[in-house]
């Protein structure tokens, strides 16, 4: 057996996959064999070489009970003996579980990474190291290939993801174990990890039997599958650029020339690879929409997209799910009102040449009421369209200018005082409102 694993190579590792030096780095340590030899290799480095400040994280999922607590009081005194600063929390695990109605592991890697995010924040870590290692990225190769998945899910787990880090992804359970045993190092043994009720558990148990060859089989495999996965997110960019007519990121709308999508070929591969980020996986639904009516809509957790017309439209939920009241005119004669969410400026009796009114509505001043209120469109408005008979409602007016379900949002009314709509800014204004040869003041 080859040990890779050694005080010099874990340094130079770190330097090159991480620029490491001076850094301020907290370790997640729950007291087993993976994240003790990861905070003894730290250590080693941050005292003998003085490259890193380190601070540790325990987590107590509260799940084993008296060993639960153990494992606390284990990582706890290891700190307190080689002075390092520490933070430990406890969770209930299991009624966070029963609350948000997932499994034990899922509530616990959830409660995990966002007490780890705040740390991050609270502390200003550059970044939270993790004691992941080869043998994990082959179990979690086997559990997505087993529910499914493409060739991102078979890269294992990555060695950075934003500021979480692992620096012992490249070394196998073996040569941690190896090391362990020769710098004497003491860790706690966690007994669920034999049980059979988990899967990752069965298949580390399973591949722990297999010889050397097939872990430099494997490992040789997914570094041509991250090969190939580079190719295709380079060409997934190229696809997203040709498709997108407009993107912004404040707020966030992706317009999207559908006739386009529709030619790709496979079809499946590419919706899949193009809204799967925004929360899109089911491509069935996604092909029913690219024949679907004008209006309709799909919708994940975070993002809808919006069939109007030639485009697919892709936006936050947030934007249509704010409840807006609307904002409060009290007066117009300051002219320009900054605090608006539109450019929109009152001036009476306005001395103009024709050309210049283009931009503009004229409204009979003696016919409004303060304070005036600026909102969207609200189910049953309506209003009188100018050099119109009779009133419409303004959902028919919408329909009728082919508006699409954003558009609706992004068109602002001007309120009377009395609730009356005085002008569907940029659109049309209202009959009752108009300048008349009675008109004194506009």
């Amino acid at each position: 057996m080859e040990y890779k694993l050694y005080d010099t190579l874990f340094l130079e590792k770190l330097i090159k996959d991480f620029s490491i030096e001076n850094k301020n780095v907290c370790v997640a340590v729950s007291g087993g064999l993976d994240s003790m030899v990861l905070l003894n290799l730290l250590l080693h480095i941050s005292c003998n070489l003085k490259k890193i400040t380190l601070s540790v994280a325990h987590c107590n999922f509260s799940l084993r009970n008296k060993e639960s607590n153990e494992d606390e009081y284990f990582v706890r005194n290891f700190c307190i003996k080689k002075n390092i600063s520490y933070h430990i929390k406890r969770f209930n695990t299991l009624d966070f579980s029963k609350k948000k109605k997932i499994s034990i592991q899922m509530a616990a890697r959830k409660l995990r990474y966002d007490w780890f995010e705040e740390l991050l924040e609270i502390n200003s870590y550059e970044y939270i190291a993790l004691g992941h290692h080869f043998n994990d990225s082959i179990e979690t190769f086997f559990i997505n290939m087993m529910r499914g998945t493409g060739i991102k899910g078979l890269l294992g787990i990555p060695i950075k993801n934003k500021k979480f880090i692992r620096p012992l992804s490249d070394f196998t359970k073996k040569e941690i174990l190896h090391y362990a045993k020769i710098k004497n190092i003491k860790w706690r043994l966690d007994n669920s990890n034999k049980e059979y009720k988990y899967l990752r558990n069965k298949i580390r148990l399973i591949t722990s039997t297999f010889s050397n060859s097939f872990y430099k089989g494997v490992k040789k495999s997914m570094e041509y599958l991250y090969q190939e996965n580079s190719f295709i997110e380079i060409e997934i960019k190229k696809i997203n650029k040709d498709i997108t007519v407009e993107k912004q990121s404040n707020p966030f709308l992706w317009k999207i020339e559908y006739k386009k999508i529709k030619n790709l070929q496979p079809l499946s591969f590419y919706l899949f690879k193009l809204f799967f980020p925004y929360g899109f996986s089911n491509v069935e639904n996604l092909k029913h929409l690219i024949y679907a009516q004008s209006g309709k809509q799909l919708i994940s957790k975070r993002y809808r997209i919006i069939k109007n017309r030639n485009y697919w439209i892709l936006i936050e939920n947030h934007f249509f799910d704010k409840k807006d009241n609307g904002y409060v005119i009290q007066d117009i004669q300051f002219g320009n009102l900054k605090y608006l969410p539109i450019d929109i400026q009152f001036i009476i009796n306005p001395s103009l040449k024709k050309e210049n009114t283009k931009n503009m509505s004229f409204i009979d001043f003696d016919k409004i009421k303060f304070p005036l209120e600026l909102r969207t469109w609200k189910k049953g408005d309506y209003f009188f369209p100018l050099n119109m008979k009779g009133k419409k409602k303004l959902s028919k007016y919408y329909k009728e200018k082919k508006f699409s379900l954003l558009e609706k949002k992004q068109i602002w009314l001007l309120i009377n005082g009395n609730g009356d709509i005085i002008l569907v800014i940029g659109n049309r204004l209202d009959d009752r409102f108009k300048v008349t040869k009675k008109t004194k003041k506009y």
